[in-house]
């Protein structure tokens, strides 16, 4: 469990790595909190493929982050995670850093640390998940943007995802204000669910309550 707690807002110098953003950016973000972090977040783990690409471990316990770069030439890995995120180095960075062809993912409201560490109020949510789902997201321009994300034992063992969302960055941004609920956008055919809906519809919740603050 975690507990309430101040990050600062913002985003990472324009031009940063996701070496520089994961290893020296966020714990200096962290550690300057005004109000610490209390308990421990689950285990994540990044996977990040491409240019610039590697493997982390990151976690917070005992009010004290945590960010392990994983070498690829290791023979064993750590652990399994509580979860795993799978996504191409690029498409991470347009995560902190807005294009004009897709759905600015950071609103004024959030920041990056709180998207990648579970609060308090998100691990009812968090708990229910035990799968491993791909979502997709198309920009404009032909621009696409994904991420593979696995969470629990089943999502730790599934070999590839078994579950797809495609969506739009219209309703993206719709479902982060609000303004639209995951199941009013499957209804209205807003997006697009290829596998098991129920997980689909859970890890929607949690990505809605977590950008819409």
């Amino acid at each position: 469990m975690t507990a309430a707690r101040t990050i600062p807002l913002g985003r990472p110098p324009v031009g940063a790595d996701p070496t520089t953003i994961l290893e020296a950016w966020l714990p200096e973000v962290f550690s300057s909190a005004s109000q610490k972090w209390e308990g421990t977040s689950p285990a994540l783990r990044l996977s990040l493929s491409g240019q610039g690409g590697g493997n982390w471990e990151l976690r917070v316990e005992d009010g004290q982050l945590s960010v392990e770069h994983v070498s690829r030439t290791l023979g064993a890995r750590p652990a399994n995670p509580d979860i795993w995120i799978r996504m191409n180095a690029a498409d991470f960075l347009a995560v902190p850093f807005p294009s004009e062809d897709l759905f600015d993912f950071l609103p004024a409201n959030a920041d990056l640390v709180a998207l990648l560490f579970a609060q308090a109020q998100d691990m009812e949510l968090l708990d229910k998940l035990d799968g491993r789902i791909k979502f997709e997201l198309e920009g404009r321009r032909r621009r696409r943007w994904s991420v593979d994300a696995a969470f629990g034992p089943a999502g730790m063992r599934a070999g590839r995802p078994r579950t797809t969302v495609s969506i739009d960055g219209g309703t993206c941004e719709k479902l982060a204000t609000r303004a639209l609920t995951p199941l009013q956008a499957l209804l209205a055919g807003r997006l697009r669910v290829d596998g098991d809906r129920v997980l689909a519809m859970q890890v929607l919740m949690l990505v809605a309550t977590r950008l819409g603050g």
